[in-house]
């Protein structure tokens, strides 16, 4: 039987990208992977030294997405069988999003990787604009991923490590944001920002 050799784990922005496209929190993202309290997923896709995903873990996780519900279930009634004893809640069930389409809900602009987990126009809309404010104030390449989570009309950023990612230059990601983004988290607090609606009068 083959087995996978010279396996090189994938790195902490691959898996960024994956939770954005899922549109899952930290807390879902280790449930996939089976993960315990003791090992935080986000231990995986941020740090200085973030941990490496084991294969059996990352083919794991991506036979939870690939399969269907029917071809899962065999493969726990065949662990089964084989005398393993389990409990099993499934917290990825039916009632889980599926992937976004990639191509109405992502693109990439100036490095950056801007996520809607819904697809919504005006979600894109607002990341593409603050994409070209970050682009014309020089800060986007200390930009990773931008993802919009539409279930709560919040946006995130993840930010690249690097040493030019200064006070500064962080408080020109912010104006990026603030001049754009209706709702977003930045520094652990939550902004409005926009341009504001004409007023009728």
């Amino acid at each position: 039987m083959k087995t996978i050799q010279n396996y090189a784990p994938p790195d902490a922005q691959s898996l960024q990208r994956l939770q954005d496209r899922l549109g899952f929190s930290d807390a879902r993202m280790a449930e996939l992977a089976g993960l315990d309290a003791a090992t935080p997923w986000s231990s995986f896709v941020g740090g200085p030294e973030p941990r490496a995903l084991g294969r059996q873990r990352l083919f794991f996780m991506m036979a939870r997405l690939a399969l269907d519900e029917a071809q899962w279930q065999g493969v726990l009634d065949a662990m089964h069988e084989t005398g393993a004893r389990f409990d099993y809640d499934d917290a990825l069930s039916a009632s889980a999003p599926p992937a976004p389409d990639p191509v109405a809900d992502e693109e990439r602009k100036f490095g950056m990787l801007l996520v809607s987990r819904n697809g919504a126009f005006h979600e894109m809309e607002q990341l593409r604009e603050f994409a070209h404010f970050a682009h014309e104030a020089d800060v986007s390449r200390y930009v990773n991923s931008v993802f919009y989570d539409s279930d709560i009309d919040l946006c995130r950023f993840r930010f690249a490590d690097h040493d030019g990612l200064t006070d500064a230059a962080r408080d020109r990601i912010f104006d990026a944001a603030h001049k754009t983004i209706t709702r977003f988290e930045f520094d652990g607090r939550i902004y409005h920002g926009g341009i504001p609606p004409e007023s009728d009068g």
